[in-house]
């Protein structure tokens, strides 16, 4: 093998390393984000089912509200 074709080859992995980490460090970034993106979500979940239960709550409310209204002879 020649000095050129040992140049060639190391240029080619020198190329190949590189390209090699900055892959990594973009999927050690997108799997942050992802992290990130998965908390928000089991917030944004967690939230929403508080939400969905006082609603259930106010509704229930409203309603014994309502019949004791219904159940006033207010003629």
């Amino acid at each position: 093998m020649s000095l050129e074709s040992l140049k060639l080859l190391e240029s080619k992995i020198g190329e190949f390393v590189d390209q090699h980490e900055r892959v990594r460090q973009a999927h050690e970034s997108l799997s942050e984000r992802l992290k990130e993106r998965e908390r928000e979500l089991a917030d944004a979940t967690k939230q929403l089912k508080q939400l969905e239960q006082e609603r259930t709550e106010i509704r229930a409310r409203l309603e014994r509200i309502l019949s004791r209204l219904e159940g006033l002879d207010l003629t």
